[in-house]
């Protein structure tokens, strides 16, 4: 039987109630916390946690049901996400790749996805965005050499999607299906950030591996929300709408983590008003980020989004992120008001989230402009009626 829940997962529920997490998630999700320091240390999930992702039907989620999958929502998806990233922020991060990476998949050609889940929907999947490969024509499809980065989960991941970008006639840029068990593929172990260590997402090589045409489709489906090859509002909604609130689900589950964290070093110490003071604005602004998040999840559920919500999705994928940022920072930052946080999960915690903001689908910069490029066009945020206004004065 799959879950797709953890814990309670009331929209509204306020930070505290969720501030030490121990007594709330079963057996199988203690496992994230006792090997978080090791995937921290060893840049990789353990394999036990990849076991509670596949048995928490995270893999699955966004499985067409014909292959046994849950065919899920976004919404749904956020407190199983979050659950996961109150013990280790690596796993919730790889749990959201690997959901969204079958959402993709299902954007192949049919007898491609039969391929894919012939096994069963708990088929794990990397994907990498950028075409920093080559992709040379061949009869029938492409060959594919060269390295594409940043794959988190890769370790087990049976099959990644490469973003190419075909030469010759075929220029367009589509998404290519490769299986991980070819030999001409080879994992490089190149992955070393500050933080986010325990995603493993490191980059491959390819030496000409051959890809079929029926095993590709092109990016501007997806990035469109325009499946032809699986029915569901989930498969039709851009990743731009809906992707990067998977991802600050992760963060908002580390920072609830770094709330408990934060209260526990003090122990029976009440801290000072000071210290009190950051810890509550932290909590508030938690709480805020969280109801950006779910209010955007409801949005994408719907599928069909015009532009004007997807560019106000993203818009607040990039806030959110921020607020939960800044949130953490003044947790783990010494500052003079008595926080205990130099060493311990709490630093990993920020170290995490630092890094995990800084993902190019939470970017301030792009997300606000097409943001602002569509609320010009649709009048979203009311420049005309303030026009008027001011005219008037």
């Amino acid at each position: 039987m799959c879950h797709s829940h953890f814990g309670d997962s009331n929209m509204f529920e306020p930070v505290t109630d969720v501030e030490r997490p121990n007594e709330r998630l079963d057996r199988s999700i203690a496992v994230l916390g006792m090997h978080a320091s090791s995937a921290d240390r060893i840049r990789r999930l353990h394999p036990d946690v990849v076991g509670v992702l596949v048995e928490r039907g995270l893999v699955r989620h966004f499985v067409p049901r014909k292959f046994g999958g849950v065919q899920g929502s976004f919404s749904a998806l956020v407190p199983s996400i979050r659950a996961l990233a109150m013990r280790c922020t690596s796993a919730a991060w790889c749990a959201a790749i690997y959901a969204v990476a079958a959402r993709m998949a299902a954007y192949l050609p049919a007898q491609t996805q039969r391929q894919i889940w012939r096994d069963g929907p708990d088929t794990p999947i990397c994907a990498s965005f950028r075409a920093t490969g080559h992709a040379s024509p061949a009869a029938g499809g492409w060959m594919l050499s060269g390295r594409w980065h940043s794959l988190s989960g890769v370790d087990f991941a049976a099959w990644a999607l490469l973003c190419i970008e075909p030469s010759g006639d075929e220029w367009a840029p589509r998404y290519a299906a490769v299986p991980m068990s070819s030999r001409r593929i080879r994992v490089i172990d190149d992955w070393h950030p500050l933080g986010m260590r325990g995603t493993g997402s490191k980059s491959i090589a390819l030496d000409d591996v051959f890809v079929p045409r029926d095993m590709t489709f092109p990016k501007s489906e997806l990035w469109g929300g325009r499946s032809s090859h699986a029915p569901g509002p989930s498969y039709h909604v851009s990743p731009i709408a809906a992707d990067p609130h998977l991802f600050v689900a992760a963060a908002l589950g580390a920072a609830i983590a770094a709330l408990g964290y934060w209260s526990a070093a003090f122990g029976d110490t009440a801290p000072s008003a000071q210290a009190g003071a950051a810890y509550a604005r932290s909590a508030a602004e938690i709480d805020a980020a969280r109801l950006l998040v779910e209010r955007a999840c409801e949005i994408a559920d719907a599928g069909g989004l015009p532009p004007a919500l997807t560019a106000r999705n993203a818009r607040d994928a990039s806030v959110a992120a921020d607020i939960v940022l800044g949130a953490v920072r003044r947790l783990a930052e010494p500052d003079g008001s008595q926080t205990p946080v130099e060493h311990g999960p709490l630093q990993r915690v920020w170290r995490d989230i630092q890094t995990l903001s800084s993902h190019i689908a939470l970017r301030p910069d792009m997300n606000f402009e097409q943001y602002v490029r569509s609320a010009w066009t649709t009048d979203l945020i009311g420049h005309a009626e303030l026009k008027t206004s001011w005219e008037a004065a």
